[in-house]
């Protein structure tokens, strides 16, 4: 492992309500560990009811700490497979293949994807 974390919306929103054990772990990443899918950034900025400063709050997180990583072809390929043999839901196949692209630990408040057995992703669920 490359010591790089993908990090799902749960952790994220976790992680600025201030929820340990999610504090805990994104406490000192730099910013060249963080990463999130593009559907991670949707996610979190389309989530209903986001207020002004909510949405100030995900911004400066997003900006500041972590990588954006796009639906690439690789993660694409990877996330149609997860969809086919899991039946993840698309939004969560689409982020756990990003770790799976980028050769991460994804670390996700999500059972489903915490409980998933598929090559090459390494999972941590904290909680």
């Amino acid at each position: 492992m490359n010591g790089r974390i993908v990090l799902d919306t749960n952790t994220i929103i976790y992680h600025l309500q201030g929820l340990k054990p999610w504090t805990d772990l994104l406490h000192g990443l730099r910013q060249d560990q963080a990463l999130v899918s593009v559907i991670t950034r949707m996610e979190l900025l389309a989530w209903p009811g986001l207020t002004s400063d909510d949405e100030k709050q995900v911004r400066s997180f997003l900006d500041l700490l972590v990588k954006v990583v796009p639906i690439s072809n690789p993660v694409e390929d990877e996330a149609i497979l997860l969809r086919r043999k899991t039946r993840l839901k698309l939004p969560d196949a689409i982020v756990a293949a990003t770790a799976v692209v980028s050769d991460a630990v994804l670390a996700t408040n999500d059972k489903d994807m915490a409980a998933l057995n598929w090559p090459n992703l390494k999972v941590i669920c904290p909680t």
